[in-house]
């Protein structure tokens, strides 16, 4: 939205607009009284006249990060898995990453003065990990939140150590990533039987 000559102050509620060539189907939007300038390697610039900034609109970095206990734990147990993944792009590194279809008032939040958003979506995660005896296991598929953060509660099957991966695969606004750590489950103690008491018949 923009016009040749505007009027100062500029008028409010111009966008930025990405539409499909084909179809006509909007892909995203963010606020902004933006010139697109150069487009290259899956990056656009635009000039912002309400602002002054020039924007730079692609595929941003990503960091993901994972926890579990740092002491081991008794078979029979639940394990918490924990992490973050988290958007690197130049203009707003260490934010949460969000889904698509909350990328365009998540940026108007963060760059525009918006009020943030209440139904922020985060992004998949997969938790998988190798078990002690070498086995792949999938633990879980996860969604972290408007924070960032995704956690699992899990339950491991046999003793020893576990090599536990989070992946975020990426998608059409960021790259993927991945982090890895470990979880140790020791053996359950046996289980002592309970005497049972007897009974002396008295005459």
């Amino acid at each position: 939205s923009a016009e040749h000559s505007p009027t100062a102050p500029l008028t409010r509620g111009w966008r930025l607009f990405a539409i499909n060539a084909t179809t006509g189907k909007g892909i995203w939007n963010i606020t902004g009284a933006a010139a697109p300038g150069i487009i290259a390697d899956g990056y656009m610039t635009a000039s912002n006249f309400y602002d002054g900034y020039l924007y730079t609109f692609g595929k941003g970095k990503s960091a993901t990060t994972a926890s579990a206990p740092q002491t081991a734990i008794t078979q029979g147990q639940n394990v918490i898995i924990s992490g973050t993944v988290l958007d690197q792009s130049p203009a707003q590194p260490g934010t949460p990453a969000v889904s698509a279809d909350s990328m365009g008032e998540w940026m108007a939040y963060l760059h525009m003065q918006h009020a943030i958003p209440s139904n922020v979506i985060g992004v998949p995660v997969s938790i998988d990990t190798i078990d002690p005896n070498g086995n792949p296991v999938h633990i879980a598929t996860v969604t972290s939140d408007m924070s960032g953060t995704f956690g699992y509660t899990w339950a491991p099957t046999i003793p020893g150590q576990y090599k536990i991966t989070a992946t975020f695969a990426g998608d059409e606004s960021y790259g993927s990533s991945w982090a890895q750590t470990y979880a140790t489950v020791t053996q359950a103690p046996a289980e002592t039987p309970t005497p049972t008491a007897t009974t002396t018949a008295q005459a």
